[in-house]
């Protein structure tokens, strides 16, 4: 199994699909941003993944940082995302994220992590 882990993400390739989980209280700014990406091209090796992301507990994500994780650098690697909010505070992240970020491949939210796995494994299908 394939795995990274720094202070702020853990990142697993686990049937296919790419898992990152933000650890509790991070504050994410566009290095640690680049860095993230960067480690993630490093595990996929040229692969392209339907990705998962788990939320931690992010208490900001900076405005470079969200424009870097939505641009054509940032989403390298990926076919899709699925976030698993954890939170109420999460919920209204992930919201303006999309809203405002309006990424060019598909992101969807969800609740329930088997859900989220069920869409991404559609998504194989379909892209």
């Amino acid at each position: 199994m394939e795995i990274f882990e720094n202070k702020i993400i853990k990142m697993e390739i686990i049937d296919e699909i790419m898992h990152a989980t933000y650890k509790r209280g991070m504050k994410i700014e566009l290095e640690d941003a680049k860095n993230i990406v960067d480690e993630r091209l490093k595990m996929l090796n040229g692969r392209v993944l339907p990705s998962i992301v788990f939320d931690g507990g992010v208490v900001s994500l900076d405005k470079a940082a969200r424009d870097y994780f939505s641009s054509v650098e940032g989403t390298q690697g990926i076919k899709c995302v699925a976030i698993v909010q954890s939170s109420m505070f999460s919920k209204m992240l992930v919201n303006f994220f999309l809203k405002i970020t309006k990424p060019k491949l598909k992101v969807k939210a969800f609740d329930d992590s088997n859900e989220a796995i069920a869409w991404l494994h559609s998504q194989k299908v379909n892209l």
